[in-house]
């Protein structure tokens, strides 16, 4: 009898992994599919050209911002990108299979941004000869603790 209950508790502790197992099949995993997973937003240029994490931080419409996030350049080619928000932007180029830290190895100044915080500015990046694409890009402020030290 007790050779049976041994089995039993094997074929359950079998059937639940199984059934667990099979919610990954009818579920796709998220971390698998490329998604914007800070505050910013993601830019594709090419498959392997893109901005990620693209934002400006500034207290107030009309007033001084800066660009944060990364260019991204995951071919073997070097390439020149540039962004442009309102009238602040920078080119510069990204190594091939390198990036491009926006805040941190570059600083892109926006004199005026042209919206306030909470709203989206027109942004636009581009890799020279491989096109230009247009984004809405977040303006936050100093109301999240993260950013209180980078708003100009």
């Amino acid at each position: 009898m007790a050779r049976i209950h041994h089995l039993l508790r094997g074929a359950a502790v079998v059937g639940a992994s199984a059934l667990v197992a099979g919610c990954s099949v009818m579920t796709p995993i998220q971390t698998a599919e490329p998604y914007n997973a800070g505050d910013g937003v993601r830019v594709v240029v090419t498959d392997e050209i893109r901005a990620e994490n693209l934002l400006v931080l500034s207290e107030e419409e009309g007033g001084e911002g800066q660009v944060f996030g990364s260019l991204v350049n995951d071919s073997q080619e070097d390439v020149v990108m540039s962004v442009t928000i309102g009238d602040g932007g920078i080119q510069v180029p990204v190594p091939a299979t390198g990036q491009v830290l926006l805040g941190v190895d570059e600083i892109v100044v926006v004199p005026a941004v042209p919206v306030p915080p909470g709203a989206n500015a027109e942004g636009l990046v581009e890799a020279t000869g491989l096109g230009t694409v247009s984004a809405n890009v977040p303006v936050l402020d100093s109301t999240l603790p993260q950013y209180a030290d980078y708003v100009p």
